[in-house]
């Protein structure tokens, strides 16, 4: 049994693609009508997508994660390519780790 997170995700990603096969539509049957208004209707869909991924994208407002502790400038030891949060020589948690639970 999918969990709701499951559900919320696959119902999200189901309509992105309705959403995309009826715009999808729209422009064929006025591409076919009139080039010059299939031409609009492309280009309003295109800056559109570009408005909802702009305002959608993820923002952390962190730094960037870094390899070097923030308190002593020691190499933090690292596990599967990514830096541990804390740091091994001062003990020091990263201001970019996640809090914990």
């Amino acid at each position: 049994m999918a969990s709701n997170i499951a559900r919320v995700i696959m119902r999200s990603r189901l309509l992105m693609w309705l959403i995309f096969f009826a715009y999808f539509a729209i422009f064929l049957a006025v591409d076919t009508v009139s080039h010059l208004a299939g031409g609009v209707i492309l280009v309003v869909g295109v800056v559109v997508l570009g408005a909802i991924f702009i305002r959608v994208r993820p923002t952390s407002r962190r730094g960037s994660i870094s390899t070097h502790c923030e308190k002593c400038e020691a190499s933090l030891p690292s596990v599967a390519g990514f830096p541990k949060a804390t740091c091994t020589a001062c003990g020091h948690r990263q201001s970019w780790a996640r809090s914990r639970p």
